[in-house]
C-alpha cells in the first residue's frame, strides 16, 4: 500500500508546494495479492485538509462507499479483486502551517490478519 499526494492541476507530474485554497488529489495505491471481501480503508489526513465532496455515498468509478469524517475518509469495498487498484480523493487546503497525518490503514473486516499500513507524511502549506 503507498501514498501520494500531488497538486490536482499537477496530473501526477510531480509533487509542488501547496498552497491554501488549491486542490490536491491524494491516490492510494493498493496492491492486493488474493481476492478480499469486505475491506475497509481508513485514510488519516492532515489537518489542513477539507474533502471536495462532503457527502457519503457509494462512489460508482471506484465501486465503493465513500464515508468522509472530520479527521478520516474511510473507504468500503464489498470485493477487492488480485491486483493494483488506485482510490483517488481531492481535498481542498484551508489553511497554512506544518502538519503531519496519520497513517493510512486497509484490512480484510472479517480476517484483520490480512492488511497493510503506509506511514504518515508532513505537509508544509505556505501562503
Amino acid at each position: 500500500m503507498r501514498r501520494v499526494i500531488v497538486p490536482a492541476e499537477s496530473q501526477g507530474r510531480g509533487k509542488a508546494q501547496a498552497k491554501v485554497g488549491e486542490k490536491v488529489k491524494v491516490t492510494l495505491i493498493i496492491t492486493a495479492d488474493r481476492d478480499y471481501d469486505f475491506v475497509k480503508i481508513v485514510d488519516k489526513r492532515a489537518a489542513c485538509l477539507e474533502p471536495v465532496n462532503q457527502l457519503s455515498g457509494y462512489q460508482w468509478g471506484m465501486e465503493c462507499y465513500v464515508s468522509p469524517k472530520d479527521n478520516t475518509t474511510n473507504f468500503y469495498f464489498n470485493r477487492l479483486s488480485k491486483g493494483k487498484h488506485f482510490v483517488e480523493m481531492e481535498y481542498y487546503v484551508d489553511r497554512k502551517g506544518d502538519y503531519q497525518s496519520g497513517s493510512c490503514t486497509a484490512e480484510c473486516t472479517y480476517s484483520p490478519e490480512f492488511g497493510g499500513r503506509t506511514e504518515a507524511y508532513k505537509m508544509t502549506v505556505n501562503n
